[in-house]
């Protein structure tokens, strides 16, 4: 099934950059606020993390377009009553289709799936001191979706609100985390180099 999902959107994702018109590279920035969701997650509470990487913005008109990014995104979630931290530190692909409201500037939409890979997770305790865990209790592979808004600017700057979540678990079957996803709202600066 995960295989299929991510066919898929590498197929779409393909068709739609050899039919575009105009293509924008960029640089994007931003904090998370991440936790768990799903079963078990009473004690889960929101944490901030880092986000930022490239972008490539392939455009079809003035308002549609179909943005691709590879970010590297800290993730993860704080334990309510501890000072226990997990941090889950990815690679994330997102594909989102974007319609902007005005002539390829000012307000936009955007969605789409994500896949990310999983570089390093790690627990911490309140003296900063970390706690060794089982790296192949968690899943490599995260899938998930991406819905976001936001503004651009003419000149190529934009400052957008997303929400992210995974259809995947955090953890394997089994194992630590198996009914956790990961949930995040992010506020990214972006610059895409060329505008207008």
């Amino acid at each position: 099934m995960k295989k299929t999902i991510l066919s898929l959107a590498l197929l779409v994702g393909t068709a739609a950059v050899a039919n575009a018109q105009s293509t924008r590279f960029g640089v994007k920035a931003g904090v998370n606020y991440t936790t768990f969701s799903g079963d078990n997650v009473d004690n889960a509470k929101y944490k901030f993390g880092a986000v930022g990487g490239l972008a490539a913005n392939f455009g079809f008109s003035e308002s549609l377009s179909l943005q691709t990014e590879l970010l590297y995104s800290q993730k993860g979630t704080e334990i309510k009553g501890s000072d226990y931290n997990f941090k889950l530190n990815y690679i994330e692909l997102p594909i989102m289709f974007r319609y902007t409201l005005g002539d390829g500037n000012g307000p936009f939409l955007q969605a789409g799936p994500q896949i990310g890979y999983l570089a390093k997770a790690k627990l911490s305790d309140g003296n900063g001191k970390n706690i060794d865990l089982d790296n192949d209790a968690y899943q490599n592979i995260a899938l998930g979706y991406v819905a976001a808004i936001g503004y651009q600017l003419p000149a190529g700057l934009s400052i957008e609100g997303r929400f992210n979540g995974d259809i995947n678990s955090v953890g394997k079957d089994g194992d630590a985390n198996d009914q956790q996803r990961n949930r995040v709202f992010s506020l990214q600066l972006g610059y895409m180099f060329g505008g207008k």
